[in-house]
């Protein structure tokens, strides 16, 4: 894939991410965190609404899924001075799991961790990406509740 398109799908990626988190307070699936800042409950929704993304058939979430929880996204860690990146422990294979990797994928590309000025490991990234974003748009499809809180229409 060709950095303009990598830059396109990184985009979509982040802009349905960043609707899930509003749709997720919006449908009661929130907390307080530090200093009662609103956070999604993003354990509580895997839970209650994201486990059909184990339960789906369909071939291209079977492999999305497989894909991030047997190749889950590396955690960056400070290591003498200076950012490495770090395999993450990968023996569960829950709902929580799996929205764990995508949030890391999330947290990987926001913080600068997929990006200097080139794409890092393009090829790679694209995977993650690409799988985390069928996953997120899959659920979308199939679930009314989630994509009337993305389209502002929360009950």
């Amino acid at each position: 894939m060709r950095p303009m398109e990598l830059d396109k799908l990184s985009y979509r990626f982040f802009k349905l991410f960043a609707q899930y988190e509003y749709a997720l307070k919006a449908m009661g699936y929130g907390r307080a965190g530090k200093a009662d800042a609103a956070e999604p409950d993003w354990d509580r929704f895997a839970n209650e609404i994201g486990v059909a993304l184990l339960q789906s058939q369909d071939q291209a979430v079977i492999d999305a899924r497989t894909y991030l929880l047997e190749e889950p996204p590396k955690r960056q860690v400070w290591i003498n001075g200076s950012v490495e990146w770090a395999d993450v422990a990968n023996v569960e294979r829950s709902v929580q799991i799996l929205f764990a990797h995508i949030r890391r994928v999330r947290n990987n590309l926001y913080h600068g961790g997929k990006f200097n000025g080139r794409w890092i490991d393009p090829d790679r990234s694209e995977e993650l990406l690409s799988k985390s974003l069928i996953l997120l748009q899959h659920l979308l499809s199939t679930d009314q509740n989630l994509r009337e809180a993305i389209h502002g229409n929360a009950r």
